[in-house]
């Protein structure tokens, strides 16, 4: 045994290892707790915890695999010599807490049925997959003669390994007392998940144990398994280790449908101490050698040759050592525990034999820790204790094999479900609210299931938001959503048949000048109306001294009187007696008074509707540049309005890339894109062009700035530009290239998380979602 690994195991040892328990409390070898997270145990063993992410190991490339085992030594490489370090991996089943807030509770809105189908859909879609959730903790010990000297050290060694696994793709995020303590609550209180809360101010006031509110009701020891109130669980420990193990071999174990918690802990020692100790076991080795050479020349006479397994092991040594000096590979000390949890003994066993059996193919052994489940326990749980002996000396290469990711999950709790996910059949939900940018892109091409995408995200945010919460603003060039929006209650109007006011303006009065952005809008519609090659300075100051005096009533009443009108606009440039707005009021003539006045009226759609479609399919070819401009404007004013009443906005522009058709709408809906987050709107774009988005610079900027993509199947090249902007993966690509309808790639931040959208065709929703027009459901 190496001599640091002596002095661990020493510091580990269980201090009153022959008192007998007097209570479940005394089953925690926890001394003291932090406020930052911090747990000190044995006296002088200080440990922290850290939340890391997965990666979507599995659908990398083999040399991007070579890369993150590359990076998991050197990760292992930069923990502190002679202290342990723990990643831990915990499969726990979704709890019904979480299903239940999923769900969408009945109102009596005359949309209950459609709720009903929803609900559905979500318990069958939980029911299809292997219902587990995955946590991965990374817990670090170190043994200090004060707290303040651990925190100080756990600051420093945080920061490495949190940049050697942002370096894999992977978060790491310090984790919370509260959050650790419930880490431990959730394996000792099995069946009580959901009654957790933890003040550790409360406590220290109440001078009362922490370990109160983690200790479990009871406990039933027995030689190779245990009983925390009706659950079984078994400890099972690594005795045979292979000096290279295949990097599925954790993955395997973690991908079964069974409740566990596995661990890998392993101790760095230092080059010299590594050096001498394979240099004192192949000396010892030769000397066992020629001991044997010399016993059978006494015996036989006959010099006989060297057996196999000295051969064998001399050149496993001579290679670990040369990894050491000549390839820059470090020394570890490593045991792998796993306990796994079941709600019966004949299960226990049964799931026992499974998780053996799927080890044995990888050259490994798992064996249970008979007599030794307490130490095991106290081992496997993310304390940074090493309780047990049964270590394998290894290279830091043969570790990082160990790799602990599988594939990106996303489940918040507070939003809402969006498919499964393609490797695991997990479900994927996800909060937009809750992202850093919550706009959003869906992108396909013809029969993708685009469309049909929306609308289920539409329907889905509709049935969770109250019409006193949220309105849901939709932008229709096609015609496709008046069906869904009738039934979900909303409004939809035809731009060009209803009229919209292109003066219509929400003051906010905080703004320094609240015409500015107004000013803006009404110079671009000029330029439109104008046809020429822009507008010179002068004319557009013109504009400026009209927009002002058209506004100067409005803005004395605060926003409370009548906005003006085109016309009104019209007439104070006649009153400039100015050759330029002379002729820009003669340009108006035909929107005022002409065939085209469509837009010269006060707006007279119902704008206390919280869903409304605004159609485009019915403006001329003339037209549709200045009504969709218009139809933006009036959209963003929306948003403002609901901002200052507390709502949430939901924006909805099905093919967009028509808009970058036209450089002024393309560059007012990427100038709505970036305000829109400012007055808590959230806005999706989607289209089947997506090559014409890439090539405008605009909207190039908004699918690389945005969190939120959708892509559905693509064409080759389409899938190609993409993979090139989001630095997606061959396998990834797959994905999204020659798939199904509602099968594709979901990009969440930096998160690629390939999911299957599907709904039932014989369900009302499905209904009310095609856009197949061989279904005969197309609106």
């Amino acid at each position: 045994m190496l001599a640091s690994e002596k002095k661990l195991k020493a510091r580990h040892r269980e201090k009153n290892y022959f008192k007998r328990p007097r209570s479940t409390q005394d089953l925690i070898p926890i001394d003291t707790v932090y406020p930052d997270g911090m747990f000190l145990s044995n006296g002088g063993i200080y440990s922290k915890s850290y939340r890391f992410s997965d990666i979507n190991y599995d659908t990398l490339e083999d040399k991007e695999k070579e890369g993150i085992i590359r990076a998991m030594k050197s990760m292992a490489q930069k923990c502190t010599f002679g202290e342990l370090a723990q990643i831990t991996l915990v499969n726990r089943h979704i709890n019904r807490e979480l299903l239940d807030k999923l769900q969408y509770p009945e109102q009596e809105d005359g949309l209950d049925g459609l709720r009903r189908e929803m609900n559905g859909i979500l318990e069958s879609q939980a029911g299809r997959g292997s219902g587990i959730i995955q946590e991965r903790y990374f817990t670090m010990s170190a043994s200090k003669p004060t707290a303040r000297e651990a925190q100080v050290h756990f600051d420093r060694a945080g920061n490495e390994i949190g940049l050697a696994f942002a370096g894999m793709g992977a978060q790491f995020t310090p984790v919370s007392l509260s959050e650790r303590l419930r880490i431990l609550h959730d394996f000792y209180r099995p069946g009580d998940e959901n009654y957790w809360q933890f003040d550790f101010e409360d406590h220290k006031k109440r001078r009362s144990s922490f370990k109160d509110s983690i200790a479990p009701m009871s406990f039933l020891p027995a030689p190779d398994y245990f009983k925390i109130g009706s659950r079984y669980v078994r400890v099972l420990a690594m005795t045979k280790m292979a000096a290279w193990v295949d990097d599925i071999t954790l993955t395997n174990l973690i991908g079964l449908d069974t409740e566990m918690v596995l661990s890998v802990s392993f101790m760095p020692v230092t080059t010299d101490e590594a050096v001498r100790h394979y240099q004192r076991k192949l000396d010892s080795l030769e000397t066992n050698s020629m001991r044997f050479q010399q016993k059978q020349l006494q015996r036989t006479h006959i010099a006989a040759p060297e057996p196999y397994n000295f051969r064998n092991e001399r050149t496993a040594m001579t290679d670990s050592l040369n990894d050491i000096t000549v390839r820059d590979c470090g020394l570890v000390v490593v045991a792998v525990t796993l306990a796994h949890m079941a709600g019966s003994l004949e299960k226990l066993d049964s799931d026992t034999e499974l998780i053996r059996s799927v080890v044995q193919g990888n050259n490994c052994e798992l064996n249970i820790c008979t007599e030794q489940q307490l130490d095991a326990i106290n081992t496997v749980l993310p304390f940074g204790l090493d309780r047990i002996s049964i270590d394998h000396s290894q290279t830091t290469e043969t570790l990082a094999a160990l790799v602990p990711f599988k594939a990106q999950e996303i489940c918040d709790p507070t939003g809402v479900l969006y498919g499964q996910n393609a490797v695991t059949r997990n479900l994927v939900v996800v909060d937009r609210l809750a992202k850093s940018s919550g706009n959003g892109f869906v992108l396909g091409m013809t029969g993708g299931g685009k469309s049909f995408f929306c609308k289920h995200e539409l329907v889905s945010l509709r049935l969770k938001y109250p019409p006193d919460k949220a309105d849901f603003l939709l932008l229709d060039p096609e015609q496709e959503y008046g069906k869904v929006v009738t039934e979900l209650g909303g409004e939809v109007y035809h731009v060009g048949q209803d009229s919209i006011n292109p003066f219509d303006l929400e003051l906010d009065m905080e703004e320094r000048n609240p015409l500015a952005y107004k000013t803006e809008f009404i110079t671009t519609f000029c330029e439109k109306v104008s046809e020429g090659g822009g507008l010179d300075a002068q004319t557009k100051s013109l504009i400026d001294r009209a927009v002002r005096a058209v506004y100067k009533d409005y803005l004395k009443s605060k926003g409370k009187g009548a906005p003006p009108l085109l016309g009104d606009f019209r007439a104070a440039l006649q009153k400039m007696n100015n050759s330029r707005a002379d002729e820009l009021a003669l340009s108006l003539e035909r929107f005022v008074d002409g065939a085209l006045n469509t837009f010269s009226k006060p707006t007279n759609i119902d704008t206390g509707s919280s869903l409304i479609c605004y159609s485009l399919s019915g403006l001329r070819d003339q037209m549709k540049p200045i009504g969709t401009l218009i139809t933006l404007d009036h959209l963003l004013g929306r948003v403002m309005r609901n901002y200052k009443a507390g709502k949430i906005t939901f924006v909805y522009a099905d093919e967009f890339a028509i808009l970058f058709q036209d450089e002024d709408t393309g560059r007012f809906f990427a100038n709505l894109w970036r305000r829109i987050r400012k007055y808590n709107g959230y806005c999706t774009g989607a289209t089947q062009n997506c090559e014409e988005v890439l090539d405008s610079e605009s909207g190039r900027a908004m699918l690389s700035n945005t969190d939120f993509v959708i892509m559905l199947n693509q064409s080759p090249s389409n899938a190609q530009r993409l993979s090139e902007l989001y630095n997606i993966t061959e396998n990834q690509r797959s994905y999204f290239t020659n798939t199904q309808p509602g099968h594709g790639l979901m990009k969440i931040g930096g998160a690629m998380i390939p999911f299957v959208s599907t709904i039932p065709a014989d369900t009302k929703l499905y209904g009310l979602l095609s856009t197949n027009p061989r279904e005969g459901r197309w609106s």
